[in-house]
């Protein structure tokens, strides 16, 4: 059984700027707002864009230590979207 439970909700998300990070790390989510509750990320998984017909969707992996998520952030219409969450870390050791 897949443990990776599929979301594909609109979500709200803070996300920082860092202006002399390298270039994967210069916008990161911070925290997201899913179902009332509000998350902290703590890990940064990974960052990698790719395109969807031609629209740019930038997916992150992030993780609050406790379960893992995937955002997907639309650049042409700004949204954020929770993808997925996978209960149980699998980035922190």
């Amino acid at each position: 059984m897949d443990p990776v439970i599929q979301v594909d909700e609109r979500v709200d998300v803070v996300t920082i700027f860092y202006g002399h990070a390298q270039e994967r790390m210069v916008c990161v989510p911070w925290k997201m707002k899913y179902r009332g509750q509000e998350i902290v990320f703590t890990v940064f998984g990974m960052r990698h864009p790719t395109a969807r017909g031609r629209r740019m969707i930038h997916v992150f992996d992030m993780s609050d230590g406790s379960n893992d998520y995937r955002l997907e952030f639309d650049a042409e219409s700004l949204t954020w979207q929770l993808v997925s969450r996978l209960e149980g870390s699998q980035y922190v050791r």
